[in-house]
C-alpha cells in the first residue's frame, strides 16, 4: 500500500486551495426572500458592468422589466371573468408586504412552480418539466382574505425600500442564478447550506411547524476542523436548549472542539468581548465567521414576532439594519477588511414571487435517507438573492456558474469554504451535491479593485411590532415561533405566553 508523505499532503491541499487573498469569509443566511422580491428592479434602469463568467453572448441581470411579467388570478367569487392579469406591482407601499406569512412547504413550492389558475399541483412532475411560476397566487390566496392582501404576493421592493441590501447589491456581486437547495422551506434548506443534504427531508421537522428538530450529520465546521480552521458562530437569541438555532440543529458541530482545544467559538453576537462586533472592530475574527440573524416569524404582521432576518410578514427595517451593523463593522479595521469576504444570502423564497423557472438537474445528495426520499433532489429550488462583498469584488457585477457546470446552489458555499482550505469537496463526508458544486473564487480579483461604498444609515425601526416581542420577552426563539403561529391576536398570544411561563415555573 501507498503510504501519502507529509509533503505530498502539502502539494494536493496548495493544488486545491483558492483564494489566497482571503484570511476570513463571514456568511449571513437571512431568510424567506426570493431574488424577485427584494431585488427584482436592481438594474431596471441600467446595466450591470462587469458579468462573470465574461463573453460577449453573457445576458444582462435577469431581473424585472415592468409591465412584462404577469399572474393569472384564480377564479374567485368577487369576479365573473375566469381569468385575469395583473401586472407586478412596483414596490409594495410599505415594509411589510406581504403582511401574511406566504405557504412555503414542500407542496405549496410545487404548487407555486407548476400549478396555475386553475390547477393544484403538489407532487413533481416527471424530470424536465418546465416550471411556469404561475401558481403563485392561487397558492397563496385563501378565502377569508382580503384582494388586497391576496395581491400582496406580486407586490416587490424597490431601493427606495431597502436602500443597504440593494446598494452593496450594486456596489459589489450578486448572483442572479443562484437556487436554494430543494423547493421547500427553512430547514432542509439550511440542512443543504451547512451540511450538503436534508438528509431526505422534505419539510421542517417538530410540532406543528415549530421547527424544533436535529439533523445528525456532519457539518462545515466537521470539516474545516480537519485542518485546524478558526471558526465562529455569533447569534442573537437562545432557540432551545440554552442553545442558539445553529449549534441545537446541527449537533455534529460540538464534536469540533475537543479538551485543550478550542476551534469554534460560540457566541452572542453583542457580546463586548467575543461578539462578532467586537472581534470585527478589533480584526479578531475567526477565519470562517457565521451569523446568525433573529428570526422573525407570525401568520401575519400584526401578531408576528419582529426578526432581523427579512422573514415575512415581517418589518424588513430591521433586517436592513442588521445589514448595515455587519458591513460597517467589517469595514471599521481596514487591514482586516483588506483580506476579508462577506458572503449574504437567504436560505429560500418563503412562497414570494419570483418569474425564473428553477432548473433540473441537481445532483441527490446520495445518503441513505436521501436516496429512499420520494423527492429525487433533481429540481433545485426558486432563485435567492446571493451576494458577495469584499474589496476583491468589481463593482456593478452579476455573477453565474460556468456554463460547463451545475448552477449555484447553497452547496456552492460549502465547496468554496472547502477548497479555500485545501480541502477537497469530494472528499469531503458533505455528499454528493457539495462534490461537483460549483465555486465562485472566479468572480474575486486577485488585487484589491474596490473601495467600497459608505452607505447612508438605515431607517429607525426599534419601534418595530415592539408589543408582540414584549408579550413574549425571556421565552426561547423556538416557542415564541409556536406561539406566534398559533397566536390568532395579541390577547391570544399574551396568553399563549403566560401558559408556558406557568408550566415552565418562569
Amino acid at each position: 500500500m501507498h503510504e501519502q508523505r507529509e509533503g505530498d499532503t502539502d502539494k494536493r491541499i496548495s493544488e486545491l486551495s483558492i483564494l489566497p487573498q482571503i484570511n476570513t469569509v463571514v456568511y449571513l443566511m437571512l431568510e424567506n426572500r426570493s431574488l424577485d422580491n427584494v431585488l427584482g428592479w436592481l438594474y431596471a434602469d441600467d446595466d450591470p458592468k462587469n458579468i462573470y463568467p465574461p463573453g460577449p453572448d453573457a445576458p444582462p441581470y435577469d431581473g424585472l422589466v415592468k409591465g412584462a411579467h404577469r399572474l393569472p388570478l384564480k377564479p374567485h367569487f368577487w369576479s365573473d371573468v375566469e381569468y385575469h392579469k395583473i401586472k407586478k406591482g412596483v414596490g409594495g407601499g410599505g415594509t411589510t408586504v406581504p403582511n401574511l406569512d406566504p405557504y412555503e412547504e414542500y407542496a405549496d413550492v410545487l404548487n407555486q412552480l407548476f400549478g396555475d389558475a386553475e390547477n393544484i399541483v403538489s407532487e413533481p412532475p416527471p424530470d424536465g418539466t418546465h416550471a411556469a411560476m404561475q401558481g403563485f397566487l392561487q397558492d397563496f390566496d385563501a378565502d377569508d382574505d382580503t384582494w388586497d392582501e391576496t395581491l400582496q404576493i406580486t407586490r416587490t421592493y424597490t431601493s427606495a425600500e431597502l436602500p443597504i441590501l440593494y446598494g452593496l447589491a450594486k456596489q459589489y456581486a450578486v448572483s442572479d442564478r443562484w437556487y436554494c437547495s430543494m423547493p421547500t422551506q427553512t430547514n432542509p434548506n439550511r440542512a443543504f447550506s451547512l451540511c450538503g443534504t436534508s438528509l431526505g427531508r422534505l419539510v421542517n421537522g417538530g410540532f406543528i411547524h415549530d421547527a424544533i428538530e436535529r439533523y445528525h450529520t456532519k457539518t462545515i465546521w466537521n470539516a474545516l476542523a480537519t485542518q485546524n480552521v478558526s471558526m465562529g458562530i455569533y447569534f442573537h437569541e437562545v432557540w432551545y436548549d440554552n442553545q442558539c438555532f445553529t449549534q441545537y440543529t446541527f449537533p455534529y458541530m460540538n464534536q469540533v472542539n475537543t479538551p485543550g482545544s478550542t476551534l469554534l467559538e460560540i457566541a452572542q453576537i453583542d457580546d463586548d468581548y467575543c461578539g462578532f462586533y467586537a472581534r470585527a472592530q478589533a480584526g479578531t475574527l475567526p477565519a470562517f465567521t457565521y451569523i446568525e440573524p433573529k428570526w422573525g416569524y407570525g401568520v401575519s404582521f400584526d401578531t408576528c414576532v419582529q426578526g432581523n432576518d427579512y422573514h415575512p410578514p415581517t418589518d424588513v427595517r430591521p433586517g436592513e439594519k442588521l445589514l448595515y451593523d455587519i458591513y460597517t463593522a467589517l469595514r471599521s479595521n481596514e487591514k482586516a477588511w483588506e483580506h476579508t469576504l462577506l458572503i449574504v444570502t437567504f436560505d429560500e423564497h418563503g412562497g414570494t414571487y419570483d418569474h425564473h423557472s428553477p432548473p433540473w438537474g441537481a445532483t441527490n445528495p446520495n445518503d441513505p435517507e436521501s436516496r429512499k426520499s420520494p423527492f429525487n433532489f433533481h429540481l433545485f429550488g426558486v432563485r435567492v438573492p446571493t451576494l458577495l462583498i469584499s474589496p476583491y469584488v468589481w463593482p456593478s457585477t452579476v455573477f453565474r456558474a460556468p456554463a460547463e457546470k451545475p448552477p449555484y446552489d447553497h452547496t456552492s458555499t460549502l465547496a468554496t469554504l472547502l477548497r479555500w482550505k485545501g480541502i477537497d469537496p469530494a472528499r469531503a463526508g458533505l455528499y454528493d451535491r457539495v462534490a461537483v458544486a460549483p465555486t465562485f473564487e472566479g468572480v474575486l480579483s486577485s488585487t484589491i479593485v474596490n473601495p467600497g461604498v459608505d452607505l447612508p444609515a438605515p431607517a429607525h425601526s426599534d419601534a418595530v411590532n415592539k408589543d408582540s416581542n414584549r408579550i413574549l420577552e425571556g421565552i426561547p426563539a423556538a416557542v415564541k415561533r409556536y406561539i406566534a403561529l398559533k397566536a390568532k391576536s395579541q390577547d391570544h398570544m399574551s396568553r399563549l405566553a403566560e401558559d408556558y411561563r406557568r408550566h415552565r415555573g418562569a
